[in-house]
């Protein structure tokens, strides 16, 4: 009866505790940011109970979104085990991301020394900055935590307490919230090493900006050390960006906190390579000091894809991304939606919003696409490279922001067709999300099932001819369906308008900068050297949009039509004036070459299929 009693009162002790039997089944490290010393911080791990003999400590070699081998291990230094009494354990360095340590059972305490990645004189395979590490004493930290923090094999789904002793005026800028934070310390508890390595962060004297989007708090932070670039003015830019952004999603981000954290420092080791890695609730940027004229157009691009993120992989990935084989580079087939579709979405948002134009949407398909064809393998199937990217193919890496890309655009209008303008790949990536969000995962092998269950069976074709498959996707056929005609090389007879050159000197101003070879029809139009042109039939002309004005112009007109152009030239006097030329278009044609062109139709062309899916396409956007 006592001893019925005394379990009772056992059970009761551990439901009121559950961690006071188990105080040490989990990770307990510690870190002293003030006492770097020769970019090197010195680590201390209070370790789980092991009930093993020995065991196997470990550094990832591979991390999620970098897709190359980093081996974190070659920066560890000095590792020695502990038991309580302070008496040092065996420890052997098995291979360079490995540690074996025996008499496992008395292990209480690791210390080791970490070297960062961005001062470090190992050149060879150097990690990216963006997954990188920097130790500055009372300058700046960057925690990459891949780079600090170890793990015990079979023992990645423990709980992790990291503690941070900081400068009193430092700030840990990331996504995570402390559970305890002072003026000197931070102590953050995380559920298993996916949690840990998933979570960056960024101490420095803080210059952050927060900006609440509906129930989601996004964090700029920024650390620039001659304050060339300021968190406020950044987040600024970024303003319709992530409004647009929320839209897109549907008006709800799927994450209660995001941390954008951009490092603006030279220090970055080599200086020429900069860029961003992705996370679930975060995404760090590693770029040298850049003034803020050249942010718009670097970060904020690089930004709004880092951001799409948060939906795939991060929301929807495969088992292979869910339980990520830090050892090994066990990868997934899908990088065409993972990386592709993500690059495809911050480019398509902007458009969507208004924030670029159609044309400058066009540009960027097309830039895509020529870099695609001239430098990588188009008739390699797509998940084969994703699948040896780390290794056969990782030259071919890039061509997941390039054709990645092109195939998400394709496989958008091609939804958009098929459903009337009313399923698009963001509706896709909505419903996949629902089956396999929250911690669950598809199989890499039935991706494509899915995706037709949801959608349509014309979907699986489509993938498996053109992701699966080596048949290069034809673009002016997918594109034709949205009403946007699109051509690698097309030659045909326009009608000449005067076979004069005009060109943009400047100042948005347009002029005639040669007239020596006029033909008869431009002889009639009375055209003189360094006239500005002001109007092309009534259609005002600026160096944006002449060159697609006169494009138009010239397939457009025929025989016997007025063609009038209003210029602006000097008179006797030297002043400016506007006249207005005109003359009947003769019969005279010439020969026009384009190449890598991708243009609107005209609205007269578009049958009621075009325009549908083209008002879906690109809604909300003035074209």
């Amino acid at each position: 009866m006592k001893h019925f009693l005394f379990s009772i009162l056992f059970a009761g002790f551990v439901a009121a505790n559950p961690l006071s039997l188990f105080a040490q089944a989990k990770y307990q490290y510690k870190i002293d940011l003030t006492k770097a010393t020769d970019y090197t911080l010195q680590v201390e791990l209070l370790t789980p109970k092991i009930n093993r003999p020995s065991i196997e400590y470990f550094f990832p070699a591979i991390v999620p979104g970098t897709y190359s081998i980093s081996d974190y291990g070659r920066f560890v230094h000095n590792l020695k085990a502990f038991d309580k009494t302070g008496k040092e354990l065996t420890v052997e360095h098995k291979n360079v991301n490995s540690w074996k340590i025996d008499h496992a059972q008395e292990l209480y305490k690791i210390t080791y020394a970490v070297e960062d990645t961005w001062h470090t004189k190992i050149s060879e395979n150097a990690i990216y900055p963006m997954g990188g590490t920097n130790i500055e004493l009372n300058k700046q930290y960057v925690i990459n935590t891949p780079g600090f923090f170890g793990y015990f094999d079979k023992l990645e789904k423990l709980p992790f307490d990291v503690e941070f002793q900081k400068p009193v005026d430092f700030y840990g800028s990331t996504a995570l919230t402390p559970s305890i934070s002072t003026k000197t310390t931070d102590l953050f508890q995380l559920k298993n090493v996916h949690e840990l390595y998933d979570s960056p962060i960024m101490y420095c004297k803080p210059d952050t900006v927060s900006v609440n989007l509906g129930s989601t708090q996004v964090l700029v932070s920024v650390f620039s050390p001659d304050n060339q670039v300021k968190a406020a003015v950044l987040a600024k830019k970024m303003a319709n960006l992530l409004t647009a952004t929320q839209t897109y999603l549907g008006g709800k981000l799927p994450v209660k906190k995001y941390a954008f954290l951009y490092s603006f420092n030279d220090e970055v080791n080599p200086k020429a390579v900069m860029g961003a890695l992705e996370h679930s609730c975060s995404s760090f940027y590693a770029f040298p000091q850049i003034n803020e004229a050249k942010v718009k157009s670097i970060v904020v691009d690089m930004s709004a894809h880092e951001f799409f993120h948060i939906i795939t992989p991060l929301a929807i990935g495969s088992k292979e991304i869910r339980e990520f084989n830090y050892q090994q580079p066990i990868l997934s087939k899908h990088l065409w939606l993972y990386e592709g579709s993500t690059e495809y979405d911050a480019h398509h948002v902007q458009v969507k919003a208004g924030i670029t134009t159609a044309p400058q949407f066009f540009s960027a398909l097309t830039s895509k696409i020529i870099a695609s064809k001239k430098k990588f393998k188009d008739t390699l199937a797509f998940t084969v490279m994703s699948k040896e990217v780390a290794t056969t193919y990782a030259d071919q890496y890039p061509n997941v922001y390039l054709k990645g890309a092109l195939i998400n655009a394709c496989l958008d209008i091609y939804l958009l067709h098929l459903s009337k303008g009313r399923y698009g790949l963001m509706e896709l990536k909505h419903d996949l999300g629902i089956k396999f969000g929250g911690g669950k995962y598809f199989e890499d092998d039935q991706l494509f099932d899915e995706i037709a269950a949801l959608s349509f069976p014309e979907i699986k074709d489509f993938l498996n001819k053109y992701v699966a498959g080596k048949t290069p996707i034809p673009y002016t056929e997918f594109f034709a369906l949205a009403g946007v005609s699109y051509h690698d090389y097309f030659k045909r007879e326009v009608a000449s308008i005067g076979n004069i050159s005009i060109t943009s000197l400047g100042g948005g101003k347009v002029s005639i900068v040669n007239a020596s070879n006029v033909d008869a029809f431009g002889k009639a139009m009375q055209y003189k050297l360094m006239d500005e042109i002001v109007q092309i039939n009534d259609v005002t002309v600026n160096s944006d949009n002449y060159a697609e004005v006169i494009g138009t112009v010239k397939r457009k007109i025929k025989q016997g039509d007025m063609l009038t152009v209003v210029v602006r030239r000097k008179n006797d006097a030297g002043e400016m004036k506007e006249l207005k030329l005109s003359a009947p278009v003769s019969s005279l044609r010439e020969k026009e070459e384009e190449r890598y062109k991708m243009l609107l139709m005209e609205e007269s062309e578009l049958s009621p299929s075009q325009r549908l899916v083209r008002n879906a396409w690109l809604r909300n956007n003035c074209y």
